[in-house]
């Protein structure tokens, strides 16, 4: 077993009596971290050791819980200050104390330059799109890599006196996480040329981290470990095998928690789907995610899930599969590996859930991961959501608290940003450190499970740190269920502040049918009418299905960028001759015109109005009646004027259109 050089110094006498000096901190020495877990147990965090985050969060938040802007969203182009270089302006968004390292960087819209100035010298100036892309050289995925829209940096940037990053955008979303170590540690900056230099331990962490689980002898149907006196856990491995076709394994699961105490203590009950961040809406077979910077698709097993966490249990334990309900065509088959301890590590290995269904989306509130008493370290989050409707339910910052700090360190600025996407997209993917594993759709509808490790950027404290995830809903009448598992290292005795785990008929989340599409009944669909004529401006189908049934089909035909006089002709299927009672429905917002509408040459209705504040459906509009022809008649719509408060584009939005015989 490769160890770290300060570990090996650690493994000579009891934490508690020694506080290790430890060797140099290099880019080579930070790499090996992602792959030689132990750290994490093996090391107390000391009193000068802090993860904090730099972050475009909405500064309204600044007024504190309670105030207006606790929950503001504006979480675009914000930074820590602005500077003028050479004629040209910079945008602060990291300015942090040496020594320590960033660890991740993160962008929903990554351009213009990044420049990182190290010590006070200006090392490495990157676009930063390509950075964020993998395009750069000698940083490719996983160290870089766009997640579903997201662009994630997970390259070490370390330093000993001083870190600014600054970039040329003006306008970027971005998180940045930094870590501070105490004085005394050598830390050896960054710069090109030992990036450079560090190009094949790049290559052979990264080939590592997408290794799979090698397991041992496995007992068939076992369900409970044993674990020796003085021996860390160093690989965890659930099989699930199916003795009846077609059996439903999520919803089997979904009965069944893992259970792990290290001497007496509990440090483990979770429900198993939940642990090994198996998706609820499908079987188990499209991700199986290793809790660890890996995924377990390399292992080459249909239904695994794996946890390569290293568990230290000085005075022995177990790990074990409570059943609460039949497993009736199901095996379930659990093996574990260990190692010697050679130190009793400080801390233990600890993952603790919190379930809360049924939350009304307003007011605006926060889930509570975790509310950890005593030392140790975050290293990462799994997140199951179940979402009554299509539209976007993570605008929700996380906000973290350590030793009971006044005001978070971590403030983010959007649920999906912490799990490493962007811009709500429902797009699964499964890569080292983070992963979508699963968004049932369509678009955020159903059930969506993320998953987020946190090694260099693991969150150590003293006393105490508590975890909120904000719910931020762009609906604000329904209700989500929202289930966490926080996986965090803690001092024997450390609690975690979070309710026991309810009983599997409390907990069971039921899948949701497909969501229901509102059609107007008897009415043409104003995006499905052929047009015929445009004499300025651009027109399409835009889809509305964000908006949650509030326009027919979900969607409209939308002409924009016309002016008063322009016109818009489309043609309308009349079946039989005679006088038609015409109703019609539009969408409104704060930069839509008046139009005025005519059937067959006809003017029929006042002028309509489609100015509102936000963007709404007019609901049905009686235009009155008009005798017409059988076959197709041209329906116009002509630009007339705008409300004194709407904004000069004078688009119009036609929803549906209905025409009635009358006798």
């Amino acid at each position: 077993m490769q160890v770290l050089p300060f570990l090996a110094a650690c493994a000579l006498a009891s934490a508690a009596s020694l506080r290790c000096q430890p060797a140099p901190e290099t880019l080579p020495s930070l790499l090996m971290r992602f792959t030689d877990l132990d750290w994490l147990s093996w090391r107390a965090p000391e009193a000068a050791e802090r993860s904090v985050q730099f972050s475009s969060h909405d500064r309204g938040s600044a007024a504190g819980a309670g105030s207006d802007g606790w929950y503001a969203n504006g979480d675009r182009g914000n930074y820590l200050r602005t500077v003028e270089v050479d004629g040209g302006s910079e945008y602060v968004m990291v300015d942090a104390a040496g020594p320590g390292w960033l660890a991740r960087l993160w962008s929903a819209n990554p351009s213009g330059t990044l420049h990182f100035d190290v010590d006070g010298k200006r090392v490495w100036s990157v676009d930063f799109a390509a950075l964020c892309d993998g395009r750069v050289d000698g940083v490719p995925a996983p160290w870089a890599a766009m997640r579903s829209r997201g662009g994630n940096v997970y390259l070490p940037i370390p330093f000993a006196q001083r870190l600014v990053v600054s970039a040329t955008a003006a306008d970027l979303y971005y998180l940045a996480d930094v870590v501070r170590v105490p004085a005394d540690w050598q830390v050896e900056s960054f710069t090109v040329d030992r990036l450079a230099a560090a190009r094949a331990d790049l290559q052979a962490v990264g080939t590592d981290l997408r290794h799979g689980y090698s397991a041992g002898t496995r007992v068939a149907d076992a369900r409970r470990v044993v674990v020796p006196a003085g021996s860390v856990v160093k690989g965890l491995y659930l099989e699930v095998r199916e003795r009846d076709a077609g059996v439903d394994l999520a919803r089997v699961l979904q009965g069944v928690r893992l259970v792990a105490r290290a001497g007496t203590e509990t440090t483990i009950d979770v429900p198993v789907p939940d642990f090994f961040g198996s998706t609820h809406w499908r079987d188990w077979r499209s991700f199986q995610l290793g809790i660890m910077p890996a995924n377990a698709t390399g292992s080459g097993e249909p239904r695994s899930g794996y946890c390569l966490w290293p568990m230290p249990m000085p005075d022995g334990g177990t790990i074990e599969l409570v059943v609460e309900q039949p497993t009736d065509g199901v095996e379930l088959l659990l093996d574990a590996r260990y190692d010697e301890l050679h130190a009793k590590a400080p801390l233990l290995f600890r993952a603790s859930y919190h379930l809360q269904k049924g939350v009304p989306t307003r007011p605006f509130s926060d889930h509570l991961v975790l509310d950890a008493r005593g030392a140790g370290r975050y290293v990462g989050t799994t997140l199951l959501v179940r979402n009554p409707s299509r539209i976007w339910w993570g605008e929700g910052d996380e906000k973290v608290w350590i030793d009971g700090e006044d005001f978070p360190s971590w403030f983010g600025t959007g649920t999906e940003d912490y799990f490493g996407y962007a811009w709500c997209d429902p797009t699964p993917f499964a890569a080292p450190f983070h992963a979508q594993i699963e968004c049932q759709g369509p678009m955020n509808f159903g059930f969506t499970q993320l998953h987020r490790t946190h090694l260099l950027d693991n969150i150590p404290f003293q006393r105490s740190l508590r975890f909120e995830l904000e719910r931020w809903h762009w609906v604000p009448t329904t209700r989500t269920d929202y289930a966490t598992v926080a996986y965090w290292y803690g001092a024997p005795g450390a609690g975690s502040g979070l309710p026991p785990v309810p009983p599997a008929d409390e907990r069971r989340l039921e899948r949701l049918d497909k969501p229901a599409v509102w059609v107007a009944e008897n009415a043409f669909e104003g995006e499905a009418l052929r047009v015929v004529a445009c004499s300025r401006g651009t027109h399409q189908v835009q889809d509305l299905a964000m908006f949650e049934q509030q326009f027919s089909s979900d969607a409209h035909r939308w002409w924009r960028d016309g002016a008063v006089g322009d016109h818009l002709d489309l043609v309308v299927p009349v079946a039989a001759a005679g006088r038609h009672r015409v109703t019609a429905a539009f969408v409104k917002a704060d930069d839509f015109g008046i139009v005025q509408v005519a059937l067959g040459g006809t003017k029929v209705g006042a002028p309509f109005d489609g100015f509102a504040t936000e963007v709404s459906p007019s609901g049905p509009i009686e235009l009155g009646e008009v005798l017409l022809p059988a076959g197709e008649v041209v329906l116009r719509l002509e630009l007339v004027g705008k409300h004194a408060q709407a904004k000069p584009s004078h688009m119009v939005g036609l929803d549906w259109l209905r025409l009635e015989r009358l006798p």
